[in-house]
């Protein structure tokens, strides 16, 4: 029996936080995945929480969807007291960098109630991407702005054409500042992989996104 922390990932149902899940494995006895979420249930076409409730699912893990509202600093603090009282003792992040030159918001939040450990922080984005490939993920982006993308990027899959794509535009390669989003459908620690159905992409002003009939 290890001593292991016990950790949470917090979980965006993209590539960014699988990827801080995988390599966290053997580091923290992690025991669920945590989602915060707008209190008023609003979903986001990023990402969804039907799919988020089905990949935990198929990883065989809880995911706990944590209502935030204003004042928004006071909501998180008072939400992560809460999982730490849980018995949770680190929180994993898939976040890669600053946003907008902003201080990391978790670490803020979570100042003094529990650790949070970030495994991809500032990590070379193509070495990122490389290593979804390298490892199999299954990774399809769910959403896409098209100042950045025309064509746009929504429904594809990340293969090495895209992902040379990626590594050729001057943008963050991996999307850390919000220019497109990725759901994984499968990965090594998933037991089984998500199956969509009935695919197509909408276009909005200004971002295109993906949507389905059913996820299975």
């Amino acid at each position: 029996m290890n001593n292991w922390k016990k950790a949470a990932v917090l979980w965006t149902g993209g590539k960014d936080s699988a990827l801080a899940f995988q390599v966290s494995l053997n580091l923290y006895d992690i025991g669920r995945l945590v989602c915060f979420v707008p209190a008023d249930n609003r979903q986001f076409y990023a990402h969804p929480t039907q799919l988020m409730e089905l990949q935990a699912q198929k990883i065989g893990m809880p995911i706990e969807f944590v209502p935030i509202s204003e004042p928004y600093k006071q909501s998180y603090c008072q939400q992560i007291e809460a999982i730490r009282d849980s018995g949770t003792e680190v929180l994993i992040t898939g976040d890669i960098s600053t946003v907008g030159g902003m201080p990391n918001w978790i670490e803020e939040v979570a100042a003094g109630l529990v650790e949070v450990y970030k495994p991809l922080w500032e990590s070379d984005r193509h070495t990122i991407l490389d290593t979804l490939i390298a490892n199999k993920f299954k990774v399809v982006c769910s959403l896409a702005y098209k100042k950045h993308f025309q064509p746009t990027i929504a429904g594809r899959y990340f293969d090495a054409k895209l992902i040379s794509e990626l590594k050729q535009l001057p943008i963050d390669a991996c999307g850390e500042q919000g220019e497109y989003h990725t759901w994984v459908l499968d990965a090594p620690f998933f037991k089984e992989s998500v199956q969509l159905e009935g695919t197509r992409v909408v276009d909005v002003d200004e971002y295109c996104y993906l949507t389905y009939e059913q996820a299975i």
